[in-house]
């Protein structure tokens, strides 16, 4: 591994004791926030997601390790004007208002401080897609979630039940937000259950996407364009998980209140998400483009 010539050995490994040590104390700055989103995850199947999110944070880090090397400096004292940001809105979003999703948004501003404080602005700047990450996944409220999922659930069960009654020998309508199917051999509910139920999926779909897409330095433009396109994939896996649910529910003798219809419509969508994104990564104006270089000043540069 070549090291930036701003920096010895010994300076890199004090700047990643610094940097340990502030993201350490930040977090414990934010504990019952953490605290609170970490045991809601692993009590939630809808966000159990969330517990993977380090995983794929400490992947995207290994991929982008000769990068972030070659970038790193002593630090910026700038980053504490994201440290004021972050406590700022910590601090007025515990009183005078009290509102506990923007106090664990804060510690995202917080942890940008940290990193440009220890390891300076470019290295911050490759790191936002781990951040993104972070945002991610934070759980947006259910009652604002509702708001905003429920007209396009509605339509993604339309366009299932329209799809599904294509087969052969089967009617399928919409029943508020379930499916009821009628065919040959058998009549029931595809219990797709409330309208955002599963729907936070999303989120899961918008993460894999990230990893995926940030798993390689790219131009900015060519992550916009992929961007653009991820939306309509996102929805069409979302489409895909309600017809594998309707199909497993119709064709296979699981029971009334099994949940394997809904694990297995999961993953099948998720193996579906993460192979479109790939393909969109490779597929035509040259997305996939070469592992950064790192040259004798330190910089990035593409090929």
């Amino acid at each position: 591994m070549k090291y930036c010539r701003e920096l010895s050995v010994n300076e890199i490994i004090w700047v990643i004791v610094r940097l340990v040590i502030l993201l350490i104390l930040s977090i414990g700055a934010f504990w019952p926030e953490v605290f609170s989103v970490c045991s809601g995850a692993a009590k939630s199947s809808e966000r159990v997601h969330m517990l993977i999110v380090p995983v794929l944070i400490f992947f995207l880090i290994y991929l982008r390790r000769a990068a972030l090397v070659a970038n790193l400096t002593k630090g910026s004292m700038w980053g504490i004007l994201f440290l004021i940001l972050g406590f700022g809105i910590y601090a007025c979003f515990t009183w005078p208002f009290d509102y506990g999703y923007l106090r664990v948004i804060a510690i995202v501003p917080v942890l940008a401080g940290v990193i440009m404080i220890s390891c300076g602005g470019r290295v911050l700047k490759l790191s936002l897609p781990m951040l993104l990450l972070v945002l991610i996944s934070i759980p947006v409220p259910s009652r604002i979630y509702a708001k905003l999922i429920i007209r396009p659930e509605t339509y993604t069960i339309t366009a299932a039940a329209a799809t599904l009654d294509k087969l052969p020998g089967v009617d399928v309508f919409v029943k508020g937000v379930d499916l009821i199917f009628d065919s040959n051999h058998d009549t029931g509910i595809i219990a797709l259950g409330e309208s955002n139920r599963g729907a936070r999926l999303l989120f899961v779909f918008a993460a894999i996407g990230i990893f995926v897409v940030f798993s390689r330095i790219r131009p900015i433009w060519r992550i916009l364009v992929i961007a653009i396109a991820s939306v309509p994939v996102v929805l069409l896996c979302n489409l895909f998980r309600f017809i594998c649910w309707g199909l497993v529910v119709m064709y296979i003798p699981f029971d009334v209140a099994s949940g394997a219809p809904r694990v297995i419509s999961t993953i099948c969508s998720v193996l579906v998400l993460y192979g479109l994104v790939v393909l969109m990564c490779v597929f035509k104006v040259n997305l996939f483009i070469e592992e950064v270089e790192i040259a004798d000043t330190g910089k990035v540069f593409h090929e």
